[in-house]
Formats: C-alpha cells, sequence, structure tokens
C-alpha cells in the first residue's frame, strides 16, 4: 500500500474537507469507509513496517456504537509505525478504546468557534459536539498519544483558523521516513 495518509470515513461529510486540508502537503492520502478499514486493511498496516497516519474522523452517534473496533483502534495507537489521529467521532473512538468516559458535553456546541491555546498559540477552533470524552470530570478537547493526538473540535473546518497547526505533528512523522 502506497498511501501514506488512510483517512477513515465513518459516514460524516466532513471527512474530505480532511482530505482537502493534507492533499496539499501529501499527494498519497486516501479515505476509506470505516467498514473496508477494518475489515480488509488493518492486518496489513499492523504488519508493514513503513511509516503511515491514521486520521479516524469524525461521524455520526455514539463511540461505543463502535466498540467492534476497540481493540484494533488500541493496537493502532500503540503501534510506532503508524501515526493516528482522531477527530469529533474519531476522538471520542480513540478515548473509549483507551477506557476513558464519553457522555454529553458540559457545553454543546454545533458550528460555533471557541478560542483555544495550542502549544503556545491561541487560535479560533470550530466545534460540532454534543458529546466530550471525560478524565476525572473534565473535558478533554485535545488529547495526547505517543505517536498521535485527537480533537474533539474540528480542525479542517473553515472555522477553525491557522489549521496547519493541528495536522503538524501528522505531516512531521509521515516525512520522517
Amino acid at each position: 500500500m502506497s498511501d501514506k495518509i488512510i483517512i477513515v470515513d465513518f459516514e460524516d461529510s466532513f471527512t474530505y474537507n480532511i482530505a482537502n486540508v493534507l492533499f496539499p502537503h501529501e499527494k498519497n492520502c486516501r479515505v476509506i469507509s470505516h467498514k473496508e478499514f477494518f475489515k480488509i486493511y488493518l492486518a496489513d498496516l499492523l504488519a508493514s513496517e513503513n511509516k503511515i497516519a491514521i486520521i479516524f474522523g469524525p461521524g455520526p452517534g455514539h463511540p461505543d456504537e463502535y466498540k467492534i473496533y476497540f481493540e484494533a483502534v488500541k493496537k493502532i495507537i500503540q503501534s510506532k509505525n503508524i501515526f493516528c489521529m482522531g477527530i469529533c467521532l474519531g476522538h471520542q473512538i480513540m478515548a473509549r478504546a483507551e477506557g476513558k468516559e464519553v457522555s454529553p458535553s458540559l457545553s454543546q456546541m454545533h458550528g460555533q468557534s471557541v478560542e483555544i491555546e495550542y502549544y503556545g498559540i491561541k487560535t479560533q477552533v470550530q466545534r460540532y459536539n454534543s458529546l466530550a470524552v471525560f478524565n476525572h470530570g473534565y473535558e478533554l478537547d485535545i488529547c495526547e498519544y505517543q505517536n498521535g493526538v485527537s480533537y474533539q473540535f474540528h480542525p479542517e473546518s473553515v472555522g477553525t483558523h491557522q489549521n496547519d497547526i493541528f495536522f503538524a505533528r501528522l505531516l512531521n512523522f509521515i516525512k520522517s521516513q
């Protein structure tokens, strides 16, 4: 497989916005449905020595509707050759695979901008969420992993400023081959 970035589509219209943000930086980028990804590609990716990035995209529903994928997601998160990113539902799926709580958000928002600070940079991000990842009673908009990151907000949205900063670690990882 020659793809460097695979975006796992959970049947959400924002998925192709992610591809549009990444394509100018990396042409070997492909969108694959979640059903196809977990059925066909996963074993080959885990066995590969090549560095690859997998993005679990946004989508409808609760992450527990996708719990059949949790063990596989856990293996992906732990792989040294895979950079794993989650966006919105993808963020929640990664968190649930790691045993974190996902419940209704204390600040549900749909299409609203909020200011955050990311690596010392203050910027606006666009939120579309009813659910949130919780850790000890606090909502986590960002979860960091050894080879990955996940976001409750949408870094690919036109309402997110400076969206390249949210994809920088992913792009640096795949270019470090």
